[in-house]
């Protein structure tokens, strides 16, 4: 019987089946699952590699942490925030091919009050400001990047005139219009993690960027606030993007008090609200009269503040509400917030508290995919479509939360990527410090896998938009490029000396040296020195006295640390934090060359005392399985290869054989292998490969007795 049963295995051939998905957690054994995979998805329950991606843009001033991504009139303007402030590119919307970085100005000086009347050192304003005004407070009277700054010596209000006049400590210069509070000055912080979001203003018709650097990045319940900053989402007439601090100085009854938090801020259209300690939310007034719609006033019928929970808001999203519309999805670190807009005065809004026993990774961690919000807790995931569920996950949970860095759990982020229906939460594996792995939903399908650590998910933060095609992500690692060493030279005859910010070179170096470049005094992106220097502007002087023929004055967007003397190199550098298309092609393409993406997945045990390699019967015989001849099915570019791992018992190490490479045209791999318990790993890293796996078919008969 035995040889009947065994003869009678020569003749059978089966399909490859699996279980779509790969599954982390539990033992390799019990998975009918696919066991291991980098970069690989599913589609159709089907591997397929996962696409390439290329360089778009480069900034040198820090790791992106928040991003927004907007099309408008055939331009697709992306804005990175990073410790020094925030970048602007821009691309057309259909290709990733356009310009940046620019460095956005963020200007120091807020809640713009207008001047009645100056007489040096004081000046008047309208109505009783003496709070906003009191001993110490900090004003300037321009919005420049750095002002000049003066402090309030006293300020006292006169019922009869209703005016507050405001002494400072030192002599105004000229005669200013217009004063700011510039309590709250931009500083550069390695703390940062940015939201964005955008509304429209009818006073001028145009987008409004809205921003906040809140300084969460080592902390999620950090309570240290920071300024709404506010700005165009279109470049001035100079090409310039600027930014100032969001505050209420606008409507009937301005306080010109600076709206700050240490949450941040999103738009339930047209409102504007902002959150932060303590469960604070609260929103900007929306005039009924179209026309005087304004982000600055905070104080008319509609504005409201309250204080939902005992912990910190962290983030909110727009939702649908029907009939009580805009709505919007507060995440506190504990709870989940529902706020309503009722239009029934005096409050106007409604809160309610969808879940009070919730958790939240970081500030990044929520995605909302077709109407749905998906999130990960600290512990396990989260759905939102009308109520909160726990989004299950059998596959990969444990290899995850055993394996997440907890002290950076702000950088982790989640993004999706329509088109395969997936949502991707990046994450700090192990004693990484940066995200390192990425954890898949396909939302369609139902099923999780990983990004298995591979390079590509090496990102700190992303966009995903509706008009263009392909989602961008930022890349944490930072690389750079070095020209040949350029000389300091001395001051030439009869100039004078540099400025901190400024040096010479001999020769025409203008050509080198141009406006939007970044130079470096030190070629070791390792040196606790190192740093980057964007050029403002490269001036040659002719001199034919010189045997250079001349001289360059290069002036630099910052001051030169360490001084840098005559003799000392400087650099032209390439390179910096790199803004990747996604899902672009099948390679990894850089500023200089174009690499192959390595991509695998590794199917469960195939096995006679498992069930049949289609997984359709068990047969019970605990038989070694002999595989005659792998058929391989797939949508192919390039070569790739198969490795059989074997093993003996459930717990043993596996025995290799192989790779057999295998292209587009092979039609059959003959072998002679036979294992107890056997995995295919299939493997494809050359320029321009891909694959999509078919209906691969497997020859198999029962091989020698159990070892």
């Amino acid at each position: 019987m035995a040889q009947n049963a065994a003869a009678q295995q020569y003749s059978e051939i089966y399909t490859l089946s699996i279980v779509a998905g790969i599954k982390r957690d539990g033992t390799q054994f019990e998975s009918g699952d696919f066991t291991e995979g980098v970069w690989c998805r599913f589609q159709r329950n089907r591997p397929k590699k996962i696409g390439g991606y290329r360089t778009l843009f480069h900034n040198f001033r820090g790791v992106t942490r928040g991003m927004i991504v907007s099309p408008q009139n055939g331009v697709n303007y992306i804005f990175g925030g990073n410790s020094e402030g925030i970048d602007v590119f821009t691309t057309g919307t259909t290709i990733g091919l356009g310009s940046g970085p620019y460095e956005a100005l963020i200007l120091t000086g807020y809640s713009p009050i207008p001047i009645l009347s100056v007489a040096s050192p004081s000046f008047v304003v309208d109505t009783d400001l003496t709070a906003i005004y009191p001993a110490l407070a900090k004003v300037c009277f321009d919005q420049t990047v750095n002002p000049t700054i003066y402090t309030v010596l006293s300020s006292s209000y006169n019922s009869g005139t209703q005016e507050t006049t405001v002494i400072l400590t030192g002599a105004i210069t000229g005669i200013p219009t217009t004063v700011y509070l510039a309590n709250y000055q931009f500083a550069p912080n390695d703390a940062y993690v940015w939201q964005f979001d955008i509304q429209y203003s009818p006073a001028g018709g145009k987008l409004n960027l809205l921003a906040c650097p809140g300084v969460n990045l080592a902390n999620i319940d950090s309570g240290r606030p920071s300024q709404v900053l506010i700005g165009s989402l279109t470049p001035d007439a100079n090409d310039v993007w600027s930014f100032a601090g969001l505050s209420d100085s606008a409507g009937q009854n301005p306080t010109y008090r600076p709206i700050t938090v240490d949450g941040g801020v999103c738009v339930l259209y047209p409102y504007i609200f902002v959150y932060g300690s303590n469960g604070f939310i609260a929103n900007n007034h929306v005039d009924s009269v179209y026309a005087n719609q304004s982000p600055y006033d905070w104080n008319g019928a509609t504005a409201n503040q309250v204080n939902m929970a005992a912990s910190k808001v962290i983030l909110g999203k727009p939702t649908r509400g029907g009939t009580n519309a805009p709505s919007g999805l507060f995440w506190a670190t504990d709870s989940l917030i529902r706020v309503s807009f009722t239009g029934a005065a005096p409050l106007y809004w409604r809160y309610d508290i969808v879940s009070s026993q919730i958790s939240i990774m970081s500030s990044s961690s929520v995605v909302e995919m077709d109407g749905t919000f998906y999130w990960m807790g600290v512990d396990r995931f989260y759905v939102y479509n009308g109520q909160v569920a726990v989004l299950p996950n059998d596959k990969n949970v444990n290899w995850l939360f055993d394996n997440m860095n907890y002290q950076y759990r702000q950088k982790v982020w989640a993004t999706k990527v329509p088109r395969y229906n997936e949502i991707w939460f990046f994450y700090p594996r192990g004693t990484n410090t940066e995200c390192t792995d990425a954890i898949i939903y396909n939302v369609k399908d139902k099923i999780w896998y990983d990004a298995g650590s591979a390079d590509g998910a090496q990102r700190s933060s992303g966009w995903t938009t509706e008009i263009f095609p392909t989602p961008i992500w930022a890349d944490w690692n930072f690389t750079a490029q070095f020209s040949q060493p350029f000389i300091v030279a001395s001051t030439p005859s009869g100039e004078p000396g540099p400025a901190a910010n400024q040096f010479y070179t001999d020769g025409d170096t203008s050509q080198q040296f141009s406006p939007g470049d970044y130079l470096s005094f030190i070629n070791n992106v390792n040196s606790v020195n190192f740093k980057a220097y964007r050029v403002v502007s490269s001036v040659f002087t002719l001199d034919l006295s010189l045997p250079s023929g001349g001289y360059t004055l290069t002036t630099l967007a910052s001051v030169i640390n360490p001084a840098v003397i005559p003799g000392e190199y400087v650099y032209y550098i390439v390179g910096g934090y790199t803004l990747w298309q996604q899902e672009f092609g099948l390679n990894s393409v850089g500023d200089t060359a174009e690499s192959a993406i390595y991509s695998s997945f590794t199917t469960a045990d195939i096995s006679w005392i498992g069930g049949t390699p289609a997984q359709d019967s068990n047969t019970s015989v605990n038989r070694r399985m002999h595989i005659r001849r792998i058929e391989p099915d797939f949508v192919q570019d390039g070569p790739m290869s198969m490795t059989i791992l074997g093993r003996k018992f459930a717990s043993a190490e596996p025995e290799v054989s192989g790779p057999f490479e295998f292209t587009p045209d092979t039609g059959k791999i003959d072998l002679r292998v036979e294992h107890r318990l056997i995995k295919l790993k299939f493997e494809s890293n050359c320029i321009n490969g891909n694959y999509e796996m078919g209906r691969n078919m497997i020859t198999a008969e029962f091989g020698d007795e159990r070892p």
